[in-house]
């Protein structure tokens, strides 16, 4: 584990992208547990920074790619946590809507991770639990969701950011939408954080404040 905060950590053995855990005031945040592999690792990371795995209470998803999100359901059935997941993106890992028809997208559909746990579906800005704020940031994917907690801004696939916290694009054949991906970006720029946190970039600490200005 990776400290960033004292309460903040980025999980380092997690594969294929980035996952963190918040220590809440009455559990473990998990955010983006990512692929089935990751839940030994991740979980044999708590252990070793003193923390025990089954004090997950909350698991957030800012999408559902399994390199985000297939473990997510293991999480729920070996701990009992809640699952928080933007409502357009749920409905996709539950089939019950179809992928974005982008050539990617179809591609790939085959191995978009299912979804059978119950979830706290996310359509609007909303305070959610342990002191988070989920944000949609759609682009990436219909129900991409960011999440923000005490000056950190944990993005997902809503950019990539540089060493010098410039927000730079995905490659635009990922984005289902890359026009509403630049307008999220662009939002994203005018957040007043302290880190932010994505999928496929280091944690880069930006210091343009303490806490997130809600807009």
């Amino acid at each position: 584990m990776k400290e960033l905060s004292s309460r903040v950590l980025q999980c380092d053995r997690a594969r294929g992208a980035n996952a963190y855990v918040v220590r809440g005031r009455r559990g473990l945040v998990l955010i983006d547990p990512g692929l089935t592999s990751n839940v030994t690792r991740i979980a044999r990371a708590m252990v070793q920074a003193g923390m025990s795995p089954y004090h997950v209470t909350e698991v957030l998803l800012t999408h559902y790619d399994p390199d985000h999100a297939a473990s997510a359901d293991e999480w729920v059935r070996r701990t009992g946590a809640r699952l928080w997941i933007g409502a357009a993106d749920a409905a996709i890992m539950r089939r019950e809507t179809p992928v974005p028809r982008t050539p990617f997208r179809r591609l790939t559909a085959r191995f978009a991770p299912g979804l059978a746990s119950p979830a706290e579906l996310l359509n609007t800005e909303t305070e959610i639990a342990e002191g988070f704020r989920a944000v949609p940031t759609p682009g990436h994917t219909p129900g991409h969701t960011a999440f923000l907690h005490d000056g950190f801004a944990f993005i997902g696939d809503a950019a990539l950011v540089g060493v010098d916290g410039a927000l730079n694009r995905m490659p635009t054949f990922l984005d289902a939408d890359p026009h509403q991906a630049d307008a999220t970006r662009a939002r994203l720029r005018e957040w007043e954080v302290g880190w932010f946190c994505c999928g496929h970039s280091a944690p880069v600490r930006v210091g343009r404040g303490p806490r997130v200005a809600h807009r």
